[in-house]
């Protein structure tokens, strides 16, 4: 054998020997794997999971993958089965639709799913929102996290996440939207904040100290509000836009909301607050608040 075919042999073996190396993947390709040629095949089992899909919208900041459709089917599935108190797995798609729509107690599940990942990747909140009715109707929701390393964490308390934000000690700000008609005469609308913490098969929420004008005791309540996620509520008649911001760079809270006193104090005024937390030790502090009296047509 001549000299150049054996340097050629040499170059092809250390090249076959690279190739099977095992080539590592990033966390979040745990999270988004990619539907095979045979997933996109429509007579393909899996692909038929998503027949019949049920959300009439979904709400994400990232593009959901195949794998985060069947997760917010899943919990969809699991929602519907709570509300017609079956276990039957059998059920159709279209047949656990047709068996909500036909319900009369005033739950059609949810409709409204999302999904927003942590900007390191390192999981994903699915959430869905639906409506339970009877005089009139209200909104409920449920989540869950899908971790890229551990098992999924369920029966959470968010509500419409919006934004994920990777604080300097490794937890997560959670910021929130959502609303509601607590009252015949009302309907409101409210900003919130979780701040949570991964220890290994848990999830622990770090409480916000805050001194509510209105509703106080009940926002501090444990039974009430088990994560202490900060809650800013206003009433819809009131044109004050509301807000709560989280800044990155100068790792500030800061919000806005109005609130009426005559529903619970019985007294005719209308309050709007501004002010800001600042993230220190792990912890969100209260450092100021401006409260102006606004005039309500």
């Amino acid at each position: 054998m001549t000299a150049i075919r054996k340097t050629l042999l040499i170059v092809l073996i250390l090249s076959l020997c690279f190739s099977c190396k095992k080539q590592p993947k990033s966390e979040i390709q745990n999270l988004n794997p990619t539907p095979n040629s045979s997933q996109k095949d429509g007579k393909n089992h899996k692909t038929n999971l998503l027949t019949n899909y049920p959300f009439k919208a979904i709400h994400s900041n990232i593009k959901p993958s195949y794998q985060d459709s069947l997760e917010l089917l899943q919990l969809w599935r699991k929602d519907a089965f709570t509300v017609l108190d079956t276990v039957n797995t059998a059920l159709s798609n279209l047949e656990l639709q047709q068996l909500l729509l036909a319900s009369t107690d005033g739950i059609k599940g949810i409709s409204v799913g999302r999904v927003y990942a942590s900007p390191d990747h390192k999981f994903k909140i699915f959430g869905g929102r639906g409506a339970s009715c009877g005089a009139y109707c209200n909104p409920y929701w449920i989540s869950k996290i899908v971790r890229a390393k551990g098992s999924p964490l369920y029966n959470l308390h968010f509500k419409d996440v919006e934004t994920i934000a990777l604080m300097p000690d490794g937890k997560y700000l959670v910021l929130e939207s959502s609303f509601g008609r607590p009252a015949s005469v009302y309907s409101e609308t409210t900003k919130s904040a979780t701040l949570i913490a991964f220890e290994g098969s848990d999830i622990n929420y770090q409480r916000f100290n805050y001194k509510y004008p209105k509703y106080g005791d009940i926002q501090s309540d444990s039974l009430y509000n088990p994560t202490g996620k900060l809650v800013l509520s206003q009433e819809h008649f009131i044109t004050n836009k509301p807000d709560l911001t989280y800044h990155p760079k100068s790792q500030r809270l800061t919000y806005q909301y109005a609130t009426d006193f005559s529903y619970c104090c019985q007294i005719d005024s209308v309050y709007a607050y501004k002010g800001a937390f600042e993230y220190k030790n792990g912890t969100f502090i209260h450092v100021k608040e401006q409260k102006q009296y606004i005039k309500v047509d």
